[in-house]
């Protein structure tokens, strides 16, 4: 079965100053104060010390005990549970859940997307309905525990839609099935794996690339979070 047949009985998925003042003129002949001077010097070393650990925040080469708490998890038990129904790895699902939403179970999307997966009430009327779903009602979006699992399940049904490409699935996450395997057709020789360079919209684009990057990172730093 094609991805454009199979993906019809899928919903679509997923999913938005002042003037400035004059400067006054400078006074010729000033020198500036040693104070000054010193003052300056600390404020360029901050900005150098905070330059280099952003840098090591994003690249991921502090310790672990750094990165552990410049990347803390939350709801690591409710994560764990999701994952393991669903046959995904947790990392993924812990990754997803920060991308989308900051970890923000209240959170609501000018779109309409709810919680900490960011759940279309539409999306999540569809997984309710299937034979396969095994959560009881999807009526509290904002539920970490609901949300997390349909986000999990949703997920599952992707990777499986795009036979294991979790780039695809994290694609299709926002920007919808139908969309992605067109993206698919476009690079050509039947393919179901996509490069970042396939991917012409930059929100889904910089989403793939932020997922990808937080499994990455909690991986690193948290090692053995996940482990039953």
């Amino acid at each position: 079965m094609s991805l454009r047949a199979r993906d019809a009985r899928a919903p679509a998925g997923l999913r938005a100053f002042g003037r400035p003042g004059r400067r006054a003129p400078a006074r010729a002949g000033r020198r500036p104060s040693p104070a000054g001077a010193r003052f300056a010097s600390a404020l360029l070393i901050v900005a150098v010390v905070l330059v280099g650990a952003t840098g090591v925040f994003v690249s991921g080469d502090a310790p672990p005990s750094i990165q552990s708490r410049l990347n803390p998890l939350h709801y690591e038990s409710e994560i764990t549970q999701a994952a393991a129904r669903n046959g995904i790895d947790p990392y993924l699902v812990a990754a997803v859940a920060r991308a989308e939403s900051g970890y923000d179970s209240d959170v609501v999307s000018s779109a309409g997307a709810v919680g900490l997966m960011q759940i279309m009430p539409s999306t999540a009327e569809w997984i309710a309905q299937r034979d396969d779903w095994r959560g009881g009602p999807a009526d509290d979006l904002t539920d970490p525990t609901l949300n997390l699992e349909l986000g999990a399940f949703y997920l599952a049904f992707l990777i499986d839609l795009f036979e294991g490409d979790t780039r695809s699935a994290l694609a299709a996450y926002n920007a919808g099935q139908g969309t992605v395997a067109t993206w698919l057709e476009s690079a050509g020789d039947d393919r179901l794996s996509l490069d970042s360079s396939d991917i012409p919209f930059p929100e889904t684009r910089g989403f793939v690339q932020r997922v990808e990057r937080f499994r990455t990172l909690y991986r690193q730093a948290h090692p053995n979070a996940f482990l039953t």
